[in-house]
């Protein structure tokens, strides 16, 4: 079996985020997979994205880290729309509890998500803003988000 054709999910996910997302939005990544994806968006989406990294390990124990250390504080300040950019949507918890910590520190301004691909499945009431494509899969199966060249990303198998 070969993976889910990921620069395909990407060219329909810029398709619907052109002229759809707002010009200064924080393009904020879930893990490095989703900075990976969040750089890329930046580098192809018309504006001025700012990028921040979303740290997974302490969201897991409830903690909110961003990287740059900076990032939180500026999108407090700045209201800036902020997107959530994630490799693979499947169950969904990770990201309400992403947009809960966030509201907790203040956030308020507005957080859409944008998605590589949506595995379905999802276990909370949460769907995608922006979505690349839907992907079906074995229910074990771990798909990985890498990058593939200067510009190109690609799944793979873990």
């Amino acid at each position: 079996m070969s993976a889910p054709d990921a620069m395909r999910c990407f060219e329909t996910l810029i398709a619907r985020m052109e002229g759809a997302v707002a010009v200064d939005a924080w393009l904020l990544g879930m893990g490095s997979e989703g900075a990976l994806l969040a750089e890329r968006l930046a580098a192809r989406l018309p504006g001025r994205h700012q990028c921040a990294t979303l740290d997974m390990r302490a969201l897991a124990q409830g903690v909110l880290k961003i990287t740059p250390k900076t990032a939180l504080a500026a999108m407090l300040s700045e209201d800036a729309p902020i997107v959530l950019a994630n490799a693979v949507l499947w169950h969904g918890e990770t990201v309400v509890q992403a947009i809960s910590l966030l509201r907790q520190h203040g956030v308020r301004a507005p957080i859409e998500l944008a998605v590589l691909a949506d595995r379905g499945g999802a276990l909370v009431p949460i769907a995608p803003t922006y979505c690349g494509g839907e992907i079906i899969v074995a229910e074990d199966t771990v798909l990985r988000l890498v990058a593939d060249g200067d510009s190109g990303i690609r799944f793979q198998f873990a």
